[in-house]
């Protein structure tokens, strides 16, 4: 349990870096939209699908090596220390799934010109599907990561449920926590 609370708590660290390495980046321009970043357009076939796995959002070429780079760095513990296992990497895939909810959520938590209070489709042009008070895409992502982490459990390696679950609260209850603390010290980063 110790393992898991310690792992949780870095990769929610790697979140909240990540949210506000963006905001410096992005500023109050969300999704890259003021940044000189490649963007195919929507008439390329990857970009289409792209636009398709990512709630409609459009495909840049900053986004597109964030998301990788954080990929990769998700499976250094494979090089460093372990020997690749196929439940070694549904686990990887499964916990990014969830990083990157959390991360982009961060985003909005840390950054001035958004807050939470403006987390609502008709603030944020670039989650265009929404499903309640959540972008449709948190949705999906947060629904493959829990089947990934069910076939692990039911196929790799029993008991796996349970940890995910208590992952997933200990990122929920640090993202709340994160608001308290945004709320209370209100930073200026600008």
């Amino acid at each position: 349990m110790l393992f898991i609370l310690i792992k949780s708590i870095y990769i929610f660290l790697m979140a909240i870096v990540l949210a506000i390495l963006e905001v410096q980046i992005e500023g109050k321009h969300g999704w890259a939209t003021n940044l000189p970043t490649w963007r195919p357009g929507d008439d390329k076939w990857y970009a289409k699908f792209y636009k398709k796995i990512m709630g409609e959002k459009e495909m840049t070429g900053y986004h597109l090596a964030m998301f990788s780079f954080v990929f990769l760095i998700f499976h250094l513990p494979i090089f460093w220390v372990y020997s690749w296992s196929l439940k070694e990497e549904l686990d990887i895939i499964s916990i990014f799934f969830i990083f990157i909810v959390i991360w982009d959520y961060l985003w909005f938590v840390v950054n001035p010109h958004f807050t939470i209070k403006n987390f609502k489709g008709d603030h944020i042009f670039w989650h265009r599907k929404w499903i309640g008070k959540w972008p449709s895409d948190y949705w999906f992502a947060s629904l493959v990561s829990f089947l990934i982490a069910v076939i692990i459990d039911l196929f790799l390696n029993e008991g796996y449920l349970v940890k995910w679950l208590l992952m997933f609260v200990i990122f929920l209850s640090l993202t709340f926590l994160t608001k308290i603390l945004i709320k209370k010290f209100k930073p200026e980063w600008e």
